[in-house]
């Protein structure tokens, strides 16, 4: 697999750094191809082990 871009991080600099790309790929009208790895089980969480939270638990 070939990338233009790979962010390293899903948190919310990765994130908005891709959002960026992506609004500027459509102004631009470049294709451009965009990849996020995130080592964590979910979306920024690294920044979400910082700050623990109770889980909620659904029945």
């Amino acid at each position: 697999m070939e990338y233009d871009v790979v962010i390293v991080g899903a948190g919310p600099t990765g994130l908005s750094a891709t959002i960026r790309l992506k609004q500027m790929r459509i102004e631009k009208g470049v294709d451009l191809s965009v990849c996020v790895v995130e080592k964590g089980a979910e979306v920024g969480m690294f920044l979400i082990s910082w700050f623990p939270h109770p889980k909620i638990e659904t029945v």
